[in-house]
């Protein structure tokens, strides 16, 4: 049921998804529905909660394969690149849920969000302290490479290259310059 709640809150407006349109597409009865949830709202927020814990549980999944900073922000980029192709409705539906709600306790994003962003700093400020990368401002760094993969995610070319995430992690630490040297 969330899997085609997603898909059409991916595809349509939000006041424009019917409940029995969920149902038809999931093939169950409405009534099935509502014994899972008391209403559309109710229903939009497990599915941004579920998602919410599939990418902490990846976080932590990419976590635990070690390696250095350098090696790790390339997995990280990767992971992130698959798990929102596989899922190309969720930066609308997060977008959709942040204008609505804010970014309150109560915001079923909040948890990935947090949990992604604190990753991003801790690796930041480990690869500064290794010498393997020097990060002048790691929560700044964390909103420029999170800004620009979303628009790789959003806008970028498809299919993608096997070596995007080497790209985007070699383009963020060394520039977009050229003429300077990769590491």
């Amino acid at each position: 049921m969330l899997d085609a709640a997603g898909r059409l809150f991916g595809a349509q407006r939000f006041h424009e998804v019917r409940m029995e349109d969920i149902a038809a597409e999931a093939e169950v009865g409405k009534g099935t529905i509502y014994r899972y949830f008391n209403d559309k709202e109710d229903l939009f927020d497990a599915l941004l909660e579920r998602s919410s814990r599939q990418l902490v549980t990846l976080l932590e999944e990419e976590k635990k394969r070690g390696g250095g900073p350098r090696a790790r922000l390339h997995d990280y980029v990767r992971a992130l690149l698959g798990f929102f192709d596989e899922r190309p409705h969720l930066f609308d539906l997060i977008q959709r849920a942040e204008v609505v709600r804010g970014r309150s306790e109560g915001f079923p994003w909040r948890q990935a969000r947090d949990e992604l962003f604190q990753q991003f700093v801790d690796l930041f400020r480990e690869g500064n302290a290794s010498g393997e990368f020097e990060i002048r401002d790691p929560r700044l760094a964390m909103l420029m490479i999170l800004g620009g993969m979303r628009s790789v995610i959003r806008f970028g070319a498809r299919p993608r290259t096997d070596d995007l995430a080497a790209q985007i992690v070699d383009c963020f630490l060394n520039g977009a310059d050229m003429r300077v040297r990769s590491r």
